[in-house]
């Protein structure tokens, strides 16, 4: 509702217990809510801000129409007033910041009386347009400090109803925007900048009474276009009072000085609570002056788009976890003894029976209703303690099984690896035996070729030798047919041509041996240097083998 938490009941119409529950809830939320509120927290249906943003991730439309009449003494003019206002409010990233776009577009029919003649003037423009952000400086209703308590100060009447000043503390912030506005405006100052920084300081102040409901008191003071040649100062009082859950009334007062335009004006209204996101409102506005004399009628409304998802819940110190089951509870035992320590009618100023735990529930005359509320409040954080519990385990649950699963998907892999790097050894192994046998094979192969040459060389020589025997009977034989033939030389020709024919058969035989013998002594050499080559590809081989040694022993296993 307007620059409040949430809207209560007519406090004076209803009965204490009613009283102590509505209290206590809007307590509640204006102490543990730091920003964002369950409801919708609107500045309409005036033109002040408040100190606290809309929340986290919650866009925000606020806008209105109005209807008025201006007159001018001096001028002699009669002015119909038509205007719109508009504003666009998003918390981004932390509860403590916004971001706003706001302005504010006006048409107007201007008569004026001169002489004897009426004109009429039409004009249209925006009279404003403002882009910024706003940030709470502090929050006196975030993490307040605990009261030291005075136990015998507090039994009397006095000490228990007296006003306390630190409820005057109001939440601080600041505003820096830029306003832009179009060039040879009507509604602005003579040759004003395009652009012009804006600077706001907001504070708010929250009062719960037992007896006069809920009150919010915001006031701005404003620093505008302080770089233009008519900088204006102002400030806004604005007071808001609900009357229910529905119903909100609120008054606010207006200054503005400047060599442009200065004026006072008083603002009354009221605001009706639709649904939690949805707000209309109503109010009018006039001045005290006649140059001009301002009265205007405004309605409008304002609504929310509610992303948001996170509450930043303050606890009391003790209580950030809700009531544990094994909670010491010796500080209750004492503070029940000084309790029983009092004079009938004595009562001490206390948030409540549990001291120092819920310091957000105001005096009550019901002691058993106070426990309730109490149990209550306690079930509820025992609640979110437990909530918050599960959700961290769940978290930390997912987190080991992914975990775990991570493990377990990088062992099958190390596994298969192994595998596959075992499978590639047996094989290797298996190729390595399979060409040991096969060079075996290959040596005695060898071996077995070695042999045949030697018998072939063995055959050779035998043959050389028996083709050198018949070398010498034929040298034998040829040597007695010389010695026949110089016998003979005295033969007839026949004889001697006979003798030629023998001769040349005799020729012919000896060349045909020799020829087999040459060739006979050439596959000799042929055969020995065969074999000497052999055997030296046999030596280095069995270098190699030697080398190897280690593979033979494996070898040799591998076959046992």
């Amino acid at each position: 509702m307007i620059k409040s938490a949430i809207f209560e009941q007519n406090l004076l119409n209803m009965n204490p217990k009613s009283i102590l529950l509505l209290i206590t809830f809007f307590l509640f939320g204006v102490t543990l809510s730091a920003q964002y509120t369950e409801k919708i927290n609107t500045n309409r249906p005036g033109t002040s801000q408040g100190a606290f943003s809309v929340g986290n991730n919650v866009l925000q439309l606020e806008g209105g129409i109005g209807l008025g009449k201006e007159k001018h003494k001096i001028l002699n003019t009669k002015t119909n007033v038509f205007n719109f206002d508009y504003a666009v409010r998003y918390g981004l990233l932390i509860e403590q910041l916004e971001l706003r776009l706001n302005g504010k577009f006006r048409a107007d029919g201007v008569r004026q009386t001169i002489g004897g003649n009426e004109e009429k003037i039409k004009r249209s423009n925006f009279e404003v347009n403002t882009i910024g952000a706003k940030y709470l400086i502090y929050d006196p209703y975030k993490k307040p400090k605990k009261d030291s308590i005075n136990y015998d100060a507090l039994k009397s009447w006095k000490e228990r109803y007296k006003f306390k000043w630190k409820s005057l503390i109001p939440a601080v912030s600041a505003y820096l925007g830029a306003n832009f506005i179009s060039s040879d405006n009507p509604f602005t100052a003579p040759n004003d900048d395009v652009f012009s920084p804006k600077i706001v300081v907001m504070t708010q102040n929250n009062w719960s009474t037992s007896l006069n409901g809920d009150w919010v008191l915001v006031t701005n003071l404003i620093v505008d276009k302080i770089t233009t040649d008519d900088p204006i100062i102002g400030w806004i009082i604005t007071s808001t009072h609900t009357i229910n859950k529905k119903w909100a009334a609120f008054g606010e007062y207006q200054g503005q000085k400047s060599d442009f335009y200065s004026d006072n004006i008083l603002r009354l209204g009221g605001a009706y609570l639709y649904n939690k996101d949805l707000q209309f409102d109503a109010n009018v506005a006039f001045n005290f002056k006649d140059t001009p004399s301002i009265f205007t009628v405004s309605v409008g409304a304002s609504y929310r788009f509610d992303w948001h998802n996170k509450d930043e819940i303050i606890e009391q110190p003790g209580l950030e976890g809700g009531v544990k089951e094994e909670e010491d509870i010796e500080g209750e035992e004492d503070i029940e003894g000084e309790f029983n320590e009092l004079e009938e009618g004595e009562v001490i100023e206390n948030d409540s029976l549990k001291l120092q735990k819920t310091p957000f529930i105001n005096d009550f005359e019901d002691d058993n209703f106070r426990d309730a509320i109490e149990k209550d409040l306690d079930e509820r954080r025992t609640a979110d303690r437990i909530e918050r519990e599960r959700i961290e385990n769940e978290k930390i649950s997912k987190k080991e099984g992914k975990k775990f699963k991570k493990e377990e998907a990088r062992r099958l892999k190390r596994e298969a690896k192994e595998a596959r790097k075992a499978e590639k050894a047996e094989q290797q192994a298996e190729k390595e035996k399979q060409k040991m046998i096969d060079d075996i094979d290959a040596e005695l192969d060898k071996m077995e070729k070695e042999e045949g040459v030697d018998q072939e060389l063995q055959d050779i020589d035998k043959e050389l030798k028996e083709l050198e025997k018949m070398e010498e009977e034929l040298d034998i034989d040829t040597k007695k047919e010389q010695k026949k033939e110089e016998e003979k030389k005295e033969e007839d020709v026949d004889s001697e041509y006979d003798k030629y024919q023998k001769d040349q058969e005799k020729n012919k035989k000896a060349e045909e041996k020799r020829r087999k013998k040459e060739e006979k002594k050439r596959l000799k050499e042929e055969k020995k240097r065969k074999k000497e080559e052999e055997k030296r590809k046999s030596q280095k081989e069995k270098e190699n083998d030697t080398d190897n040694s280690d593979v033979d022993k494996e070898l040799e296993k591998m076959d046992q």
